[in-house]
């Protein structure tokens, strides 16, 4: 018996199978979210360019603060927004339409295999109530997110971090992420990477790789 399946990729033992969350693991649609409360989609995107920047997001997700202090400050810069911030703060959850088709799956085979599978995320404390509504996040061993640590994907420290927290060497990593920015700065700190885009592509990749060709002895 093996304790944990490898496969050689280029010179590489891969035991850990490194997963981002959203877009990865589950899905969101901002637009269909926002449109329950905006009355059109140009107002939704004037919206998402001055009240929810990526840079807010940002912030949100590294956690300086609390998600409830960048509301705050975001409807003090933007008080017409204030009643479609509130419905994001206190509906947020529901910006989740599901678990990725077809991850489940994937990963019970992974597991099986024997990798070890862990989670990277950059995400706000809105995080917790996200994985206590889907099953999914329970197939992970552990995980780090961007909130815990006040480090943001794609700088090499949350990487690096990561690392720490579950004793692995970067080389052993296999990390999917859904953004290309991400993958290359874990392909910087020594990983191995791939771009998510959806399950069947991934496996054709992953089939690639060999490692959906190991078995343990």
């Amino acid at each position: 018996m093996c304790k944990f399946a490898t496969q050689i990729y280029r010179n590489v033992m891969i035991k850990n199978i490194v997963f981002d969350f959203g877009g990865v693991l589950v899905q969101y649609d901002y637009m269909t979210f926002f449109m329950r409360v905006m009355k059109s989609e140009d107002q939704v995107k004037k919206m998402l360019t001055q009240a929810l920047t990526q840079e807010v997001s940002d912030e949100m997700d590294k956690a300086d603060h609390s998600f409830r202090y960048y509301i705050d400050r975001q409807e003090q810069r933007y008080p017409q927004y204030k009643d479609v911030l509130e419905y994001f703060d206190s509906h947020f959850v529901e910006l989740i339409t599901g678990e990725t088709e077809g991850m489940r799956e994937l990963m019970l085979e992974l597991k099986a295999l024997g990798y070890r599978l862990l989670g990277l995320s950059n995400w706000s404390e809105k995080v917790d109530d996200v994985m206590a509504k889907f099953s999914i996040f329970e197939l992970l061993e552990g995980w780090l997110i961007s909130k815990d640590v006040h480090q943001l994907k794609p700088h090499a420290d949350i990487y690096e971090s990561f690392c720490k927290k579950f004793d692995v060497k970067p080389a052993d990593c296999l990390f999917l992420d859904d953004k290309p920015a991400n993958i290359e700065g874990a392909k910087k700190v020594g990983m191995e990477g791939i771009v998510f885009k959806d399950v069947p592509s991934l496996r054709v990749e992953l089939e690639r790789m060999g490692i959906m060709n190991h078995h343990c002895e």
